[in-house]
This record gives structure tokens, C-alpha cells and sequence, in this order.
């Protein structure tokens, strides 16, 4: 049954829950999971389902609140911490479990929630430890919100939707959850391999295991080698370039076109490059050009450093949206912030795969809802803060010639990111520095005393482009430079 909202702030209790909305009127019901209530106001994606029954997590109960205004002006955005934020307290998750919440707002975009109150490590008592969760209260006008077509994964358009979800302490495969959570869950579900990304192909994760064989014809000439970033696959990131430009990148190349698939979270690009020249056999000697996206630069940039050491070497590197400079959005304190990104791009720009982009969101969120923020390292190599970065930017440059491909966001009114990118948070985090989302634009070309920047051949794609952190592939500019670029 609906609750009337109270807008004095005064607390409204709907079953087990209490929820208090200061300045918000409208209505509020809390529906169980499985119940038709619950299934016909969260909408949600078997996209979204099957990313829970992965990660082990199961759905406690939902928060929507409905037919809702803002009777006095809000203070906050996106991202809780306004003194007129949504409060509301749940049961707890039981004994042996964690517990996060996750919010889809009116337009569809979502952000993860941990509990403010109770450490959440903390084995519930006889009668429970309840959990309190913050929530922003700013309503997204009727006019930004999504059209039915390109609705998200979760979340009813016009409703705020709040979804409680549980998850055990103990993993019955992977163990129990900490720092090394993130490292088993990419053990068991990426791969670490060279692959051949064929025209008919690319697009696919199935690809067979290379062999002597392909190592032979891989050294026959140059060869293009694709990085991917962050959270990503080869055939996530590099899915969306056109048909006609992998074509032709075959033909420039000899068919010698190939990905470097590896774990983007637990491992540093330094690991990452180590892990290229292990896989390479004695005696060969590769000449190759590197195309990379994301953090796939950095990792781009550890294997030219290698080039004339070992049996690969670099002519070209292009780093398409790389955080040569990091990016703010790896801080320890601004990593939920990267998550909320990441799964509003997963959703959105669904180019890297929505399941297996959310599976491992999902397990670095475990670690955070839990405290465990170690293990973490190829996140944190993207972090201006740690020393990683100040040692990759130390470096004599590489002799590969250096390229690079940036943008700076800025969504045209009802696009499916609007919303993200508009609001306050996004300024909060960035400091009003152009970014695509994920990377500052300056700081994938110009990088302050490093040697080899700024980068003279760059691409950079101003606001008026509304060229996202997942969308360079798919623009016919990037393609065309990249075909004058390459071979290098």
C-alpha cells in the first residue's frame, strides 16, 4: 500500500522500512522481491538479472517513490551529501551478508549506495543492525528524462526506484570477500591471451588459442596490436569501429591484426606489458603498432618502453581517451563515483558488453561495501595520487611515434548520458575540467614535464562532437585518422 510522503522531513514508515523526504512530496511503497509490485516498478533488464545471479547477489527489497515534486528548491545532485537528501533506513541484510543499495533515478541513470551508519562488516545482532543509506533528492525535470527506447537496465522512467541488494560475506567459490575479491573474480571470468581479431570476428569473444603457428605469421610483418581499458574486453572495446574500417586495417596490415585481452582491475599495466612479452616464444621478434583505449594506454605505453628490450617492438602508439595524467575518478574517494560511471556507460553505451562489464563493477563494489579497497592496483595505476604515474611520467620517451585521441563530453539534450553529465556531481569530481566522463580531455595529450607530450598528432573532439569515454569507435573521424595514422 502507498504512504503519502511528509515534505516537513517527518519520518513515513512503509512495512519495514522508514524513509523521510524532506521538501519532496508524492508517494511511496515498498514491494518484496518476486512480487509483481516489485517486477512491474524496477522494469529490469535480464541484462541486469543475470549480472546479479553472477556476482551471488540477490534483491532484499525495493524503495519506489512516485507522483513526486519538490516543494522548496533541492541543494543536491546525483551523488548524496545535500542537507535535503532522501534518508532511508532498511533491515538489515541477516547474518553473513553485505548489503549496497542502488538507486535509478527518474531518467534511468543509476548510482550505488553504501550504508552510512553501521560498518558493514558488522555481524548483525539478535534483532538486526538496520542500515541507513542517503539519497539524492533532486527530481529530473520531464524533459531530460529517457524515452521508453533507451531506457536503461533498471528503473521505471518518472519514478525513483531504490533497490536493496544482499550478498554473503563468504563467496562459496572465490571465498570470502576482501582485497583479493576483484583478482579471483577476473581469474575466473577474463582472460589473459592474444587473440586474433578477424573482420568477421572482432566483434565476438570466441577466439581460438594461438599457436606457433600464428605467432609465425603474426612476425611475418608489422602487426596492429588493440589494448583494451578498464572493465573491458578486445571485442568490447574495439566492437564498435566499423566493419569497413576493420577491413581496411587488415588490408594495411596483412591480415596481422590482433588483441592483447588481460585483467584491467587487480593488475598494473606494467603487469600487463610483462604479460605480452611472456606470452611472445623465444625467438621471435614482433614489429608492431599499438591502438589502444582507456587505461589500455598506459598499458600501451609500458610495452614501448619495453620496444628494442625484448622480442616486441613499438613504431606507433595511438591512445584513444587515455589517462596519461589519471583521472580523479580513481581516488579512493571518488571510486563509487567510478563505478556509477561505469555502469551508466555499461548501460547506455552498451558497447562493452552490459553482463560482463556489470559482473566486474559488481565485484569491486563487494570489496568497497565491505572496506576492502586493496587489490585494486590497475584502478589505481589511473590514480594522480599514487606514485605509479609519477614514475610512468618520469620515463625517457619511448621511441614509438606517439598519437592521441581525446574529446570532451557534452550530451545534446536528451541523450541517454545528459543527465550524468550535466549534473553538479560530474563538476564536483572534474573541478570543471573538459572530460569525456571517465578521463580529463587535456590529460590524454599533455601530460606536464613528461617527456614525448604534449602530443602533436592528436585528434581532440570538442562538445560539440558529444563523444563519450565509450563511444570513440564509433565516430567516422577517429576511423579516417586512424587509417592515416596507421601504419605508422
Amino acid at each position: 500500500m502507498a504512504e503519502e510522503l511528509r515534505p516537513e522531513g517527518i519520518p513515513v514508515t512503509v512495512g519495514d522500512v522508514v524513509i523521510t523526504t524532506p521538501g519532496l512530496v508524492g508517494q511511496v511503497e515498498v514491494h518484496a522481491p518476486g512480487t509483481p509490485g516489485m517486477r512491474g516498478e524496477e522494469q529490469a533488464t535480464e541484462d541486469f538479472r543475470q549480472a546479479l545471479d553472477d556476482a551471488g547477489m540477490a534483491e532484499q527489497l525495493s524503495v519506489v517513490v512516485s507522483r513526486h515534486q519538490e516543494v522548496t528548491p533541492g541543494e543536491g545532485t546525483r551523488g548524496s551529501g545535500g542537507g535535503d537528501d532522501i534518508v532511508v533506513n532498511v533491515p538489515a541484510p541477516g547474518e553473513g551478508n553485505g548489503q549496497v543499495l542502488l538507486y535509478a533515478a527518474e531518467d534511468g541513470s543509476l548510482s550505488w549506495h553504501l550504508a552510512d551508519d553501521v560498518p558493514p562488516t558488522a555481524a548483525p545482532d539478535r534483532g538486526g543492525e538496520r542500515r541507513t543509506y542517503r539519497i539524492p533528492r533532486a527530481v529530473v525535470p520531464v524533459d531530460e528524462r529517457e524515452p521508453a527506447e533507451t531506457r536503461g537496465i533498471l528503473g521505471a522512467i518518472g519514478k525513483k526506484v531504490l533497490k536493496v541488494l544482499v550478498f554473503p560475506l563468504v563467496d562459496p567459490i572465490l571465498g570470502k570477500v576482501g582485497d583479493h575479491f576483484a583478482k579471483r573474480w577476473e581469474a575466473e571470468n577474463r582472460l589473459n591471451r592474444v587473440r586474433w581479431m578477424t573482420v568477421d570476428g572482432y566483434r565476438s569473444s570466441e577466439a581460438d588459442p594461438f599457436a606457433d603457428a600464428d605467432w609465425a605469421r603474426l612476425g611475418e610483418g608489422r602487426a596492429l596490436v588493440l589494448v583494451h581499458g578498464t572493465f573491458s574486453t578486445a571485442h568490447g572495446a574495439f566492437g564498435s569501429l566499423p566493419r569497413t574500417t576493420m577491413t581496411a586495417l587488415h588490408e594495411a596490415y596483412g591480415g596481422r591484426v590482433v588483441a592483447l585481452d588481460h585483467h584491467s582491475v587487480s593488475v598494473t599495466p606494467k603487469e600487463n606489458a610483462e604479460l605480452l612479452a611472456g606470452l611472445v616464444p623465444d625467438g621471435a621478434a614482433l614489429e608492431v603498432d599499438l591502438v589502444t583505449h582507456s587505461r589500455g594506454g598506459l598499458v600501451g605505453r609500458e610495452i614501448a618502453g619495453m620496444s628494442g628490450a625484448g622480442a616486441v617492438t613499438v613504431t606507433g602508439l595511438v591512445m584513444v581517451a587515455s589517462p596519461n595524467s589519471g583521472t580523479v575518478l580513481a581516488d579512493r574517494e571518488h571510486l563509487s563515483d567510478l563505478l556509477d560511471r561505469i555502469t551508466d556507460l555499461a548501460q547506455f553505451v552498451p558497447d562493452n558488453g552490459v553482463t560482463e562489464t556489470l559482473g566486474l563493477v559488481l565485484a569491486v563494489l563487494k570489496q568497497l561495501a565491505v572496506g576492502a579497497v586493496g587489490g585494486l592496483d590497475g584502478i589505481m595505476a589511473m590514480n594522480p595520487s599514487e606514485d605509479y604515474l609519477e614514475k610512468l611520467n618520469a620515463r625517457p620517451a619511448p621511441d614509438a611515434v606517439l598519437r592521441a585521441v581525446a574529446a570532451d563530453y557534452e550530451p545534446p539534450r536528451g541523450a541517454p548520458l545528459a543527465r550524468v553529465a550535466r549534473d553538479g556531481a560530474t563538476d564536483l569530481v572534474f573541478k570543471s575540467v573538459d572530460n569525456d566522463l571517465v578521463v580529463p580531455t587535456g590529460g590524454c595529450w599533455d601530460v606536464e614535464d613528461a617527456a614525448g607530450f604534449p602530443i602533436d598528432e592528436r585528434l581532440v573532439l570538442d562538445h560539440s562532437w558529444s563523444v563519450d569515454h565509450n563511444s570513440f569507435f564509433r565516430q567516422p573521424e577517429v576511423s579516417e585518422r586512424l587509417l592515416a595514422w596507421l601504419p605508422s
